[in-house]
Formats: structure tokens, sequence, C-alpha cells
């Protein structure tokens, strides 16, 4: 310091007293914080958009015959009505109609043949019966033409059953042109024209139908499922839609999109989480439009729990306990109690 005459000059002040006041006053405001801001425990889940109706969910549009596809009338993403043709079918055998139809005039001929053998067969069973009143037959004879009676009436169902078989197949093949189910979009085409062949049932495209009714399909933590119900409010911010989300205070969260849980299942999946079905709620909010809000689209979801201190809530994380909330039972246990 002797060296240098322009530093003694220079006034050091000592900073310490005052990061030490700054940082207590720090200190002070964050524990006061802690005791005294609230917060809204919230369960996180995520999943997708998915049609309520079972019915207007993806559909498999499968082959009602045998053979190869001969002709697409449409495309993948093409919109379509109910009764549009999709997709023709050509069976391995190009006479297969006529020697079908063959069959059935075959068979209809042996009906006929079995229902009159039938027809004369009663007839005997009832004059077998008069002789052998009169006593002018033995009851053996009566017994026989009973027991001819019923083989043609076996033979009358075998005959039955053997038309029934045909009209079946008639029927299958005559539908060799399948249509759509209901209106939507061709969603995927899973079958080449003149590939190989394909068997009865097996899937050729798959169907996305239109529909107003959406839910939000979400999975949720094991841990927080003993305390979701029915009726709670939840949090959604939709794949493509910006948001800011801040989990502990909804009111403030912009761009998320409101719910209530509607159903929840009894049984978890295979990796250990349960899954609830979210609907949209009235009132100021609404959901985007169907045409932007497709069925897939991946949805972060928060349900709304438990209101306690930003404290207790920090508490609770370091520690890695569930989140706390009363249930509607609970809550009328509680006000029975008081009064």
């Amino acid at each position: 310091m002797k060296n240098y005459r322009a530093l003694e000059q220079v006034p050091i002040e000592d900073q310490m007293p005052k990061f030490a006041r700054y940082l207590i006053w720090f200190l002070a405001f964050w524990l006061v914080s802690l005791v005294v801001t609230p917060w809204v425990q919230t369960s996180l889940g995520t999943g997708k958009v998915i049609a309520f109706a079972p019915n207007e969910r993806i559909q498999q549009i499968g082959a009602t015959v045998d053979g190869r596809v001969s002709k697409w009338y449409v495309v993948e993403g093409q919109r379509v009505q109910g009764g549009d043709p999709l997709v023709e079918i050509s069976d391995l055998d190009p006479q297969i109609m006529e020697k079908l139809e063959r069959e059935r005039q075959a068979a209809k001929s042996r009906l006929l043949a079995a229902e009159s053998a039938q027809k004369t067969s009663q007839i005997n069973v009832g004059r077998q019966r008069e002789l052998a009143d009169q006593g002018l037959s033995a009851e053996r004879s009566y017994e026989l033409a009973r027991i001819e009676y019923q083989r043609f009436q076996s033979d009358v169902a075998t005959a039955k059953a053997e038309l029934a078989r045909i009209d079946l197949r008639l029927t299958r093949q005559g539908s060799q042109v399948l249509t759509a189910p209901r209106d939507g979009s061709i969603f995927r085409i899973l079958a080449p024209e003149g590939g190989p062949v394909i068997k009865t049932g097996e899937v050729l495209a798959q169907l996305v139908p239109d529909t107003q009714m959406r839910a939000v399909e979400l999975w949720i933590d094991g841990n927080d499922m003993p305390l979701i119900h029915e009726g709670q409010e939840v949090r959604l911010q939709f794949e493509g839609w910006p948001a800011v989300q801040f989990a502990g205070w909804p009111s403030v969260a912009v761009g998320t999109f409101g719910g209530r849980v509607g159903s929840v299942d009894s049984a978890g999946g295979e990796t250990g989480k349960f899954r609830i079905l979210v609907f949209p709620e009235g009132g100021e909010y609404h959901w985007p439009a169907a045409q932007y809000l497709r069925q897939g689209v991946r949805v972060n979801g928060w349900v709304l729990l438990g209101r306690v201190r930003l404290g207790y809530e920090l508490w609770r994380k370091v520690n890695g306990f569930p989140a706390t909330i009363d249930s509607p039972d609970e809550k009328a246990a509680k006000k029975v109690s008081k009064k």
C-alpha cells in the first residue's frame, strides 16, 4: 500500500454488513411467503384426445370374403359419407357366384323333397294309429311309422341348414363392394390393389369418424389415484396450442382449457397408472373446434386437488408424500360432526 499513494486515497467500504442485512431480509421474506402464500396441489397426467362415443373412434374396415383387392375408390385423407363405396374385392374363383347359385337350387330341391316325404310320413302315422286302434294293424307298425316320420323331420332340418349356409355365402359374395359405415376420413389404406390374397376379417383400411363429442384420456400416477374422483376440475394444455401453465396458481394460467373428471377406471394399466376421462367444462371455457382438436392430439392435464400453503407443498415434495384432499364423504362427515 505504501508503494501506491493513489490507492491510499480511495475509500474502501466494508460491504459484508450490508450484504448480511439484505440476506436476512430476503430469508425473512421467503419464510413469510412460505407460510402465507396459497398453493393448489395438482396431479399431473398425460394422454390424448379421443371420441367419447365408442362408435365414433377409429374403426377398422375388414374384408368380408376371401380374395384380392381389385379396386380402391378412395385414397388416404379423403372424406367420405356413410354408404360411399370404399373398396371392391374379387374372389379367387371368377365363377363362384354361378356355382353357389347351382348349389342353392340343388339344396332347395332337396328341401322340397324332404318336406314332401315328411308330409306323406305324417299321414301314414295317422293312418297307422287308426288301424292300430281298430285292431287291424300291429302296434309295431305304428311305431315304425313314427320312427320314419322323425327321420324325415331330421332330413328337413338338415336341408334347411344347408340352404341357409349357401344363402349366407351368396350374401357375403354379393357384398364384395365395402361401403363406409359412417361419415369420416380415411386414415390408412393397408392393402394394395391386386396384392396378396386376403382372408375374411383382415383389416383393409382405417376410418376416423366425424365427432363433436370429444373427451381427453389422461393417465394418472397411482400415488395420486385415491385422491381423484368424478367432478374434479382439470386444466388441460393441448399440443399445438401455446400456453403458460402455473400448476399452483391456475387462475393466472394462460392458454389452458377447463375440464371435469367424468370417470375413473377401477383398474390400472400395465405401467401401474390409472386412466381418467375428462370432459369439457361448461361456462366460459370452450375447447378448440373439432377440425383443429383431432383425435390423437397429445394433452397435458393437471387435476386440481387440495389448497395448501407453499411451505407445506415444498416439504411434501421433498419427502415424497402424496397430496392431501378431503373426499366428498369426508367433507360430509366433518359437517355432520360439527353439527
